[in-house]
């Protein structure tokens, strides 16, 4: 499957106005959860190197493992091949190639988590996703975008979120930057 989506991080304050802004748009809270990704690599990081990222993801009580591949950037936009299977339970280790044919046969492990307090508003053509994301002693804030791309421009137009949407500001960039200076014995920043 392909996924056409665009992010943006943003602050606090521009959080709180995209919130304002779409329930009132909307005239509705939102659909609101917690959902959990919990990120898997080799030790030498060589899926992150490949522009791949493996996450076993926690949404409504429910277990998925993810594969992600070959982001691609058209201005703002993000496009990426996914794949998905439902998991039974937790795994300790994971080879995606188990799972996904195209996959690598790599030996993954549990990097860490990220929790996201995530709020989805439904617009013809596309989601608006609001994310507050906490991670590795870290809180961030995000917008994403997902769907056809007349409708993410659409929608964006109509939000105008500003911040950084620069590429490689996915959550698990982000994630991974913050664990390699831990890693390495820096603060995370």
């Amino acid at each position: 499957m392909q996924e056409l989506e665009q992010k943006v991080l943003i602050s606090p304050q521009e959080f709180a106005r995209c919130r304002e802004t779409l329930q009132r748009h909307t005239r509705t809270a939102g659909d609101r959860y917690v959902q959990v990704n919990y990120y898997f690599d080799t030790p030498d990081f060589s899926l992150s190197a490949a522009r791949c990222m493996l996450r076993v993801r926690r949404k409504k009580n429910t277990l998925y493992l993810q594969f992600k591949t070959k982001r691609i950037r058209k201005d703002s936009l993000f496009l990426c091949d996914e794949w998905e299977a439902e998991l039974p339970e937790f795994p300790k280790t994971v080879n995606p190639s188990r799972y996904f044919p195209d996959a690598p046969d790599v030996e993954c492990s549990f990097l860490g988590d990220l929790v996201t307090d995530r709020t989805d508003f439904v617009f013809p053509g596309g989601v608006v996703s609001l994310d507050e994301n906490i991670y590795l002693g870290k809180t961030d804030y995000e917008v994403e975008i997902e769907g056809e791309p007349d409708a993410i421009e659409r929608i964006a137009a109509f939000l105008n979120p500003t911040g950084s949407a620069d590429q490689g500001n996915g959550k698990f960039s982000r994630f991974l930057h913050r664990y390699q200076a831990y890693a390495s014995g820096g603060e995370g920043e």
